[in-house]
């Protein structure tokens, strides 16, 4: 490993001193990037890293060339979004995953027809549930993780009262989905009250 000069290592200092993250520091950041960008935490994660070690290796390896701004906190955030924004290019609205789940898509099949039988009725429950864990549950623990939220995140479509719905206010795309599975759930105990 080469000895760094004393332009390097104060430059090195600089950049890490603005690197300071108050209140939560780098987890509360990603939760909130997880969260604007709509991607798991443990994909954002590497990518805040990455673009530290990008400005660390510019200062090891072309000193001459680095400028104030390069070491700003700013700076390192512009290739944290820049790389975030290619990541969530391809992100679908939580709404046209939900629509084609198969649980989902088994769930509606399900709700077409007369319900005949106390099983048929289970049955589509059983797939909305297994819908909401599916594209509302698991994704949303991925971003989530060890956060607050993460530990207040109900396991069951039936717990996911308005209550808890507004808890998890900022992901307004995961809460229409719930309120959907909710609504249709709903119906099916509902409509077949004293028929079957």
């Amino acid at each position: 490993m080469t000895q760094m000069t004393a332009q390097q290592e104060e430059a090195l200092a600089i950049f890490k001193s603005n690197l300071h993250l108050p209140n939560g520091g780098f987890h509360a950041l990603i939760v909130e990037l997880a969260c604007e960008y709509q991607l798991p935490f443990h994909t954002v994660k590497p990518v805040l890293k990455k673009a530290q070690k990008i400005i660390e290796q510019k200062i090891k390896n072309d000193i001459n060339n680095i400028t104030n701004s390069d070491l700003t906190q700013d700076n390192w955030r512009f290739l944290i979004k820049g790389s975030l924004v290619d990541l969530a290019k391809n992100n679908q609205s939580v709404m046209t995953s939900l629509s084609q789940n198969q649980s989902y898509i088994d769930a509606i099949k399900g709700l077409e027809k007369p319900i005949m039988s106390e099983s048929e009725r289970e049955e589509i429950l059983e797939n909305l549930a297994l819908a909401y864990e599916q594209q509302i549950h698991k994704p949303l623990l991925a971003m989530l993780y060890t956060s607050k939220l993460y530990w207040r995140m109900p396991d069951d479509l039936s717990q996911m009262t308005e209550e808890k719905q507004q808890e998890f206010s900022r992901y307004p795309q995961y809460m229409q989905a719930t309120k959907h599975l909710l609504s249709l759930s709903e119906n099916v105990i509902e409509e077949n009250k004293g028929k079957i």
